[in-house]
């Protein structure tokens, strides 16, 4: 009779790590869908007024719209002004590409639940103005899938940034109320600029390819301990 191989697992410090949270980024991360996108292709000439007038001479605007100084319709009024577009047409259109976006992969919603179910707390952590949590999350019922959704409008903070005692303004009260110690939690981010900051508050920080790069990321976290054939 063929002698069958005995089986291991692997050592410990080579098993996937455990984290009570995994926060996830929006832009670029969950979703690659863009403000007016639905436009690029159905009106370009819309689409590029826009873009070009948010992000050339009112691109002062952006910070402050994220960090909840100002309203989506605060900065669409003035896009409405410096472009010479009717306020109406920029808004509805900006409505309806918050109502419908997509995420990067149909594969999300499981693997999100799979991370519930062990026990783990699936939070969208996002730099993003008011609109995210106005409309995209709402009708996109975000709300009912992940745990929480921690926005820079919302919290009046980036996550990169820190209150004068030098604790994170977007991250600290979350922290607070989960318990979580340094090494508990992971960001996935497509962005390569937070990451030292980020790791200063304790959070691990797995930065990916943008939009590609969150399923292959999501699956190594979950990744079952191995086993060895000896």
């Amino acid at each position: 009779m063929k002698r069958l191989k005995k089986i291991k697992s692997i050592s410990k410090n080579n098993t996937a790590k455990k984290y009570k949270v995994v926060f996830i980024d929006w832009n670029g991360t969950l979703s690659g869908s863009k403000f007016w996108g639905h436009l690029e292709y159905t009106n370009n000439d819309l689409f590029r007024k826009i873009e070009d007038t948010l992000f050339g001479s009112l691109r002062g605007l952006l910070k402050p719209w994220m960090k909840g100084e100002l309203k989506s319709e605060d900065v669409i009024r003035s896009i409405s002004d410096q472009a010479n577009i009717p306020y109406t047409t920029i808004f509805d259109e900006f409505l309806y590409s918050c109502q419908h976006m997509e995420l990067v992969s149909n594969e999300i919603p499981l693997l999100v639940r799979e991370f519930q179910k062990r026990g783990s707390k699936v939070v969208i952590a996002t730099d993003n103005m008011d609109s995210f949590t106005r409309w995209t999350a709402r009708y996109m019922d975000l709300y009912t899938l992940y745990d929480d959704i921690l926005s820079s409008s919302s919290l009046r903070g980036m996550k990169k940034d820190i209150n004068r005692d030098g604790n994170s303004i977007f991250f600290s009260d979350y922290i607070k109320r989960e318990n979580l110690k340094p090494g508990d939690s992971v960001l996935i981010d497509d962005s390569p600029d937070d990451i030292e900051t980020i790791k200063n508050f304790g959070i691990d920080y797995i930065q990916i390819e943008p939009v590609v790069g969150l399923i292959p990321a999501l699956k190594k976290i979950l990744a079952p301990q191995q086993l060895l054939n000896i």
